[in-house]
């Protein structure tokens, strides 16, 4: 996979997003020519997936106004049509209706001795989608500085800001999924990553606007000299927050660990989720590791270890996953570290740092 790099120039949202469009044209007409296939192969019609692209759009228009004007300039810019855009931007909601997919493993060690919180994440997606990402440098109109990863069309992802905090993020399902129309989960990934400082601001956010589909956002922050963490499980029919305390660790894969929303748990395809989150507590103690890139090692070197996802030859095309990324957040600094491969595959991978400033 190839981790492009792109860092606005100014702060106004349509003027960014036509410079971004008009740059990553060809990755921006790609990547909706991939998730048009995918929905066709999950049985998703492109009239549903339209339905459900402007219910998102209507939804970010009146919570998210800079992020709107960017998708607006980010269609200007590459050509694309505005409903083509949200379709990228848009797209866990539509695959929320009818394909559940495997995504993730993230761990958050929070010290007690006023350091900042330890974080690693494997992103995982489908094999045959993506190859091309993104990591996205910018100014928000609240001010702070940002860096995340994403895909093309998407606003972001898993990333830091200058006011230390990081957010991490994997996808869930639940089954009130589609039952109304919200704005869709990486836009609230954005409003956390621009506006947010301490993990009960973002847990603010994730309650002030309505949702079409399930994540979880794990949060870390350093705030007044003291770590926090916590995961924020959202879904169309609730919020709910697991924090981390002082000294302790917090796992989260693809299942809910609220007990309430784990009660509406949907995923008809067998997942290793339970077996990655398993991994994670068992290995716990690596994340106390100081430095990203040994943390990321460490986790790495775990033998035969799910948290490495490998493509299965016996699925069909699109229901193979793989992990794409390992990524560190260092949020007293402001920056996240990656490499393009799974854990397991570190030692043979370069590790790249960007700073949010």
């Amino acid at each position: 996979m190839i981790v492009h790099g792109w860092t606005a120039l100014g702060d106004d949202s349509l003027d960014e997003g036509r410079r971004f469009g008009a740059a990553w044209a060809p990755q921006l007409t790609g990547a909706l020519a991939s998730y048009l296939e995918l929905f066709h192969q999950s049985g998703v019609s492109r009239p549903v997936a339209t339905e459900i692209a402007e219910g998102c759009r209507e939804a970010t228009e009146q919570h998210a106004p800079a992020v709107a004007a960017e998708f607006r300039g980010t269609a200007e810019g590459s050509g694309l049509s505005v409903r083509d855009v949200y379709l990228l931007a848009s797209r866990t909601e539509v695959l929320a209706r009818m394909a559940p997919s495997m995504e993730c493993s993230t761990i958050v060690h929070v010290p007690s001795d006023g350091g900042g919180p330890r974080t690693l994440q494997t992103w995982d997606w489908h094999q045959t989608l993506s190859n091309e990402t993104v990591v996205r440098r910018f100014r928000a109109p609240s001010g702070a500085r940002i860096a995340t990863f994403c895909e093309f069309g998407q606003p972001a992802k898993i990333g830091v800001n200058d006011r230390g905090l990081g957010l991490h993020f994997n996808i869930l399902h639940h089954r009130s999924d589609g039952t109304r129309t919200g704005i869709p989960v990486h836009v609230l990934a954005r409003m956390i990553l621009e506006d947010a400082r301490t993990v009960d601001e973002a847990v603010s956010i994730a309650e002030s606007v309505p949702l079409a589909a399930s994540s979880v956002f794990t949060v870390a922050a350093l705030h007044d000299g003291a770590a926090e963490a916590a995961a924020i499980e959202v879904a169309p029919a609730a919020v709910a927050v697991i924090a981390a305390q002082p000294g302790h660790t917090l796992a989260h894969t693809n299942h809910f660990l609220d007990p309430a929303l784990a009660a509406g748990e949907f995923s008809p395809y067998e997942t290793t989720s339970v077996p990655r989150y398993d991994c994670l507590v068992d290995a716990a103690d690596l994340a106390r590791i100081p430095d990203h890139h040994e943390r990321a090692m460490a986790f790495g070197a775990i033998r035969d270890a799910p948290i490495s996802v490998r493509p299965r030859a016996d699925q069909p095309a699109h229901l193979r996953w793989e992990s794409k990324l390992t990524v560190a957040l260092d949020v007293v600094d402001g920056a996240l570290e990656y490499a393009a491969a799974a854990p397991a595959d570190l030692a043979d991978a370069t590790w790249v740092r960007v700073s949010a400033a």
